[in-house]
């Protein structure tokens, strides 16, 4: 644990000591490492420590992984890509308690196709040819599970993660420069956000109608306030403003067969939100409630759309997806998910009349750009309707 000591002059702080404990040597001796942080622009005394701790964080993590490497006899030119993946990268960069565990399971996702490419190859040896070489194969080659090549997304996102490992290598000393640097990133393919139309809608609404409460509470949630499938399934009774018609969203469910249900915050900061909902929502949810006031006492914690097990265990956001699945071949919809409920929340809003701005806060967007450039459609009714009321003289 890194330990700071701010040193003082005249009163001020104007710098830092940081002391990191390493373990201890053969003769049972503290090891320790210490340097001396200054800041390079003036601030606050509470925002210099927040800042001090931070690069303590930073710099301890630095010299443990030296300090391992250095135990270990780990002889960077010598290498392989793989052990540096299993024995630097993934554990001290990813699977490092900093992150959910969809996001460690994507990684490890993303790492299947490249360690196998790269394996025993010295780090060192991977150039910016041999990394042109790896995404012309995965583009034109490659084929997944299913026998398909791989989307344009997915590409992007090997070259994302490739990034982050040549970077970490630089970072700790084991190559000079990042080879993905004379590499081009791969280009995203433009394609049409799914969304339901009016008419699809209707269909829709008029099959969840037949469901059971439950099931027609997740689905009315996800059409009529776009939040994402994960956010739906993290909703607490608490956060359920009946009285001024408005819901809180401040958790994420995701689920991993690795790791089970797990409960974090919303995919962005911006993705914590309320959000108003509809009186026809209200009404549906003040059902619901009744409904489950009939099997226990409610209390503010307890999910709304809880497991077998417990109320206040979520239950997994898969549950939805694969119901959705059978409903909309059932009906001859779009093979559609619950995301592409979102997707048609956002063409109905901005349809109506729904501001940017608007429509970007109720989906918990960081960027009115997203919004923008995934949702904002026209087709010809639109185009000449707006025309006809532009020049309409």
């Amino acid at each position: 644990m890194a330990s700071i000591y701010p040193n003082r002059k005249n009163g001020k702080i104007t710098s830092v000591k940081i002391k990191v404990f390493l373990g201890r040597d053969e003769n049972g001796k503290q090891i320790f490492k210490c340097r001396t942080w200054t800041p390079e622009t003036e601030m606050s005394e509470k925002k210099l420590i927040q800042q001090a701790e931070k690069q303590a964080v930073i710099w301890e993590r630095e010299m443990s992984i030296a300090y391992q490497t250095e135990k270990e006899n780990i002889v960077p030119d010598k290498i392989s890509f793989k052990d540096f993946i299993e024995k630097k990268w993934f554990p001290n960069e990813i699977d490092n308690h900093e992150y959910r565990p969809s996001t460690i399971s994507f990684r490890s996702y993303m790492l299947i196709s490249i360690v196998d490419y790269f394996g025993e190859i010295r780090l060192k040896d991977i150039d910016s040819k041999k990394l042109e070489k790896y995404l012309d194969y995965l583009k034109n080659t490659y084929k997944t599970k299913n026998n398909k090549q791989i989307s344009s997304q997915t590409m992007r996102h090997q070259y994302c993660t490739l990034n982050l490992i040549f970077e970490y290598a630089v970072k700790i000393g084991y190559i000079s420069e990042n080879p993905l640097k004379k590499v081009k990133t791969p280009k995203l393919d433009k394609h049409k956000v799914d969304a339901l139309t009016k008419c699809e809608v209707q269909t829709f609404i008029n099959e969840i109608e037949k469901l059971p409460t439950k099931q027609r509470t997740i689905y009315y949630l996800l059409l009529t306030t776009g939040v994402r499938r994960g956010e739906c399934f993290g909703l607490q009774w608490g956060d359920i403003d009946l009285d001024n018609r408005l819901i809180r969203i401040e958790r994420n469910v995701t689920y991993t067969t690795d790791n089970g249900i797990n409960i974090g915050l919303p995919k962005t900061n911006t993705g914590i939100r309320v959000i108003p909902i509809t009186e026809s929502m209200i009404n549906l949810l003040l059902k619901y409630k009744d409904e489950e006031k009939q099997i226990c006492s409610l209390k503010y914690n307890m999910f709304l759309f809880h497991s077998t097990e417990s109320n206040y265990i979520p239950q997994a956001p898969t549950y939805i997806t694969k119901h959705m699945k059978k409903l909309m071949k059932r009906i001859n919809l779009p093979d559609m998910s619950p995301h592409d409920l979102r997707h048609t929340c956002a063409s109905l809003l901005l349809q109506s009349g729904a501001d940017i701005k608007s429509v970007q806060d109720i989906l918990g967007h960081a960027n009115a750009s997203t919004t923008l450039n995934f949702y904002v459609r026209s087709d010809i009714a639109t185009m000449r309707a707006s025309a006809e009321r532009a020049f309409a003289i």
